[in-house]
């Protein structure tokens, strides 16, 4: 059993084994970590109240706004390239970091002398160069993150992020029961990433000696040539997460910007799962199309697209229902005005989810070029919408603008994507449309009529669902007990 156990989770053996054991490292350091750094979230929500949590999210998605120019596509496309040619992995690291190492410091500079004039928030601009800190220490990890993903090695991944937000928690509680402030928050969240980025190195150094002498003039141009799509892809993502508080700042109030960030927070956590299983998919998916299975690929991205609406479904209808209880119960009554804004921003989960498959796709097919234009409409759109909808509905109208936005982009991105990579999806989620409506008739009953505890109702929510599709032989679900069962003989 044992080594069952270490053979699954520790070596690549095979394309559905290897994914199985990198959504699993994926979930360890994603999930795990991330529910770690809510609970310093959601105490630092409490303890500092809306204004001040607000000036803290104001600040770290205003500096966010910036760190468009810290990566410009260049980590995804070294994840890309190494798992094509495990051969020159070296070579093409060293080309890659050159390039990082370059663009981390002018996000830096951006982030202390630019970013300052787009604030209406006087507390938060004195700030501004800590984040710049911690914008750069997170940038190094998360490209060195990228790296272990090109050769697989995701469990790398998950033990430093499970230290480093085990880390930020830990120095978060101690520092904020002494000094109840947005910066005492902040510089936590600093010293924490600091030192896991440092350690990070370690697993690389030997990469790092090679950096002079592995400099390659062609595939240096070719990750300028390449990787300028992929910025403006990542522009979008960034105006999804960032605009909205960005201007927010302009129109309301911190306290508002603490209800929005709140509601943000739980969406935000919930966009980590699709991330993990095309992280997880993505260097299966791109030697497959190298090789030219086209065949494989296009049942790989149908089961991945499949088992993400197997989430997204009862989390979409499951947070439209009990957005009030589940806010009071994470956040406290004093958050309950970010239930509406929650009820919009949990709807985008049926876009945002098979949204990480296309990323997926588009890079493996090197399409980079075509999706442009639809980026610009998806970010233009987010603005204009912001701009219409914040001075006359507030937090409400954000959220709104990030939905039509959206939906602005995936739209035609799926359509164009279906003419590369043919794939089929109403098929497969009959059942799962069906399981999560009577699972939403069920868990509002047990709300309204009942008032039963938020989390009671969600886990018996839950055994619904899967039980429904459970009878109805849903093929996914067979999947998943096949993959269990092999695992464990």
């Amino acid at each position: 059993m044992i080594t069952r156990l270490k053979e699954l989770l520790f070596q690549n053996r095979g394309a559905k084994q290897t994914i199985v054991k990198n959504v699993f490292w994926l979930s360890v350091g994603q999930i795990g970590s991330r529910l770690i750094r809510a609970a310093i979230i959601i105490y630092a929500a409490r303890i500092l109240g809306a204004a001040e949590y607000g000036i803290f999210s104001y600040i770290i998605g205003l500096a966010g706004f910036f760190t468009i120019f810290a990566d410009l596509g260049i980590s995804p496309l070294m994840t890309r390239e190494i798992a094509s040619h495990p051969e020159k992995r070296s070579i093409y690291f060293a080309n890659a970091l050159r390039i990082k190492a370059v663009l981390i410091s002018i996000t830096a500079a951006l982030i202390v002398f630019v970013a300052p004039k787009f604030s209406n928030i006087e507390e938060a601009i004195a700030l501004l160069p800590f984040v710049a800190l911690l914008v750069i220490f997170d940038n190094l990890r998360d490209f060195i993150f990228a790296y272990f993903r090109g050769i697989e090695k995701m469990e790398r991944e998950a033990f430093l992020t499970v230290i480093m937000n085990a880390t930020i928690a830990l120095t978060g509680f101690i520092i904020l029961y002494f000094y109840k402030t947005t910066g005492a928050l902040l510089f936590s969240y600093i010293a924490s990433v600091a030192i896991l980025s440092i350690v990070s190195f370690y697993f690389i150094k030997d990469l790092i000696k090679g950096i002079f002498k592995n400099f390659d003039k062609m595939i240096f141009k070719q990750f300028i040539r390449d990787c300028w799509p992929l910025a403006f892809t990542g522009l979008f993502g960034i105006f999804m997460l960032n605009i909205d508080i960005v201007m927010l700042g302009w129109w309301r109030t911190p306290e508002e910007i603490g209800y929005y960030s709140a509601s943000q927070r739980i969406v935000q956590i919930l966009y980590t799962l699709p991330a993990i299983l095309a992280g997880a998919a993505f260097p299966a998916m791109t030697r497959f199309i190298k090789q030219n299975e086209l065949i494989r690929a296009r049942n790989l991205n149908e089961k991945s697209m499949t088992f993400l609406y197997l989430i997204a479904v009862p989390l979409a209808i499951g947070g439209v229902i009990l957005s009030s209880p589940l806010i009071e119960f994470i956040f406290g009554k004093a958050y309950l005005p970010a239930a509406i804004s929650f009820q919009i921003l949990i709807t985008t989960v049926l876009i945002q989810f098979p949204g990480a498959i296309f990323s997926n796709l588009i890079m493996a097919h090197n399409q980079q070029k075509k999706f442009i234009k639809y980026v610009a409409i998806g970010s233009f759109s987010n603005v204009f919408f912001n701009t219409l909808l914040i001075p006359l509905y507030g937090i409400s109208g954000s959220a709104i603008a990030t939905l039509i936005s959206q939906f602005a982009y995936f739209a035609p991105v799926w359509v164009k994507i279906k003419q590369i990579s043919d794939f089929k999806t109403i098929r497969h989620l009959k059942k799962i449309i069906v399981a999560g409506v009577v699972m939403g008739i069920f868990g509002y009953f047990l709300n309204r009529f009942f008032g039963l505890n938020v989390l009671i109702n969600i886990i018996l929510s839950a055994i619904i669902y899967f039980g429904i599709l459970y009878l109805l032989k849903e093929n996914i679900l067979e999947e998943l007990k096949s993959l269990l069962s092999r695992a464990k003989k």
